[in-house]
């Protein structure tokens, strides 16, 4: 799902059961495309190593943090559908790209939100306090 310029992937692990009949059964019917990697799955040594245990089905995700982890950490065995929602950014202001990923989020789950409310940290935090005028003169 694209609006603008911020794309939204989806990405499941290889062993995760069907979500067709969990709450997360809207993914596959909306236009939220797979996520490949632009770069080579085995950057590091440590990835050809862990691609015998099946970490290799997680595509490399550049500026990811922990996500690949936490995907790759999913039990084999474990019976809970699971699915992660990717959205790459540029550095600014993305208070509209939370909003489109949480919009997008609550699509998936087939809610209604009627108004989103950012958060309080946001109107000072998000690019530091207010100079105070006074130091101007």
């Amino acid at each position: 799902m694209t609006i603008g310029r911020t794309p939204t992937y989806q990405l499941c692990p290889e062993h995760s059961p069907s979500l067709a009949e969990s709450p997360l059964h809207n993914l596959s019917s909306l236009p939220i495309p797979l996520y490949t990697s632009p770069v080579p799955q085995h950057i590091h040594s440590q990835d050809v190593l862990q691609s015998s245990s099946g970490a290799n089905s997680i595509p490399f995700i550049p500026g990811g943090g922990l996500t690949r982890r936490i995907i790759s950490s999913v039990p084999s065995k474990w019976n809970v559908p699971t699915a992660c929602l990717l959205q790459f950014v540029i550095e600014g202001d993305n208070r509209a790209d939370a909003g489109m990923l949480a919009s997008v989020t609550v699509k998936v789950l087939n809610k209604t939100v009627a108004q989103w409310k950012q958060p309080g940290s946001w109107r000072e935090g998000l690019f530091g306090t207010p100079h105070d005028s006074t130091l101007y003169g």
